[in-house]
C-alpha cells in the first residue's frame, strides 16, 4: 500500500471515528498546519533582539556654509541645476570655490583675490551654461540644451546679491 491511500484511509477513519464531515476535517488539517508553521517559525526564526539605540542629544556648532566673497541669485530647479551652475562657475580662473543652494537659488562664490574678479565674466558663465541672474538673461540655446528637469520657471524670482 501506498503512503497517500494508506494516509487517506487513515483520515477517513479519523473522521469516522469523531463524526466530523470532510469539510470539518479539511478546516481542522488547515487549523493544524498553522499551527505547526508557527511552531516552526518560533525556533527557527531570528533569535537576535532588535536594540533601538537613541540618538546622540548633544548639539555640535559646526556651520557648512561657505564663507565667500561674492553671492549671486541664480534660477534653477535641481541637484543637475546645481552642478551645472557650480562647474561653469568654478572653471573661471579666478574662482577657487562657488556653491548653490538648490531652495535659496543662491550662488556664493570665494574668489582668489577678492580685490580683483571680473563679475561680467562671471555672469556670462552662468548665462552660457544655461542659467540666469536677475540681472542677466540666459543664452537661449543653452537654456534649450538643459534636461527637462533643469527647465526652470524664467519668470522666476531670486535674489540679485547679498554683496551689493
Amino acid at each position: 500500500m501506498s503512503f497517500t491511500k494508506w494516509h487517506k484511509k487513515q483520515v477517513e477513519k479519523n473522521l469516522n471515528m469523531f463524526g466530523l464531515s470532510t469539510y470539518q476535517g479539511f478546516w481542522i488539517s488547515f487549523i493544524k498546519g498553522l499551527i505547526f508553521g508557527a511552531i516552526i517559525m518560533w525556533f527557527v526564526g531570528c533569535k537576535e533582539q532588535v536594540i533601538i539605540k537613541k540618538a546622540p542629544t548633544t548639539k555640535s556648532e559646526v556651520s557648512t556654509e561657505m564663507q565667500s566673497d561674492y553671492s549671486i541669485g541664480v534660477k534653477g530647479n535641481c541637484g543637475m541645476c546645481k552642478t551645472t551652475i557650480e562647474k561653469a562657475v568654478i572653471e573661471l580662473d579666478f574662482v577657487v570655490d562657488a556653491e548653490w543652494g538648490i531652495q535659496s537659488k543662491i550662488l556664493d562664490v570665494k574668489f582668489n583675490d577678492p580685490s580683483n574678479f571680473d563679475v561680467d565674466e562671471l555672469n556670462s558663465a552662468i548665462t552660457e551654461s544655461g542659467y540666469e541672474t536677475m540681472n542677466t538673461s540666459a543664452n537661449q540655446t543653452s537654456y534649450d540644451a538643459l534636461p527637462m528637469c533643469c527647465k526652470y520657471d524664467r519668470n522666476m524670482e531670486v535674489y540679485s546679491s547679498k554683496s551689493d
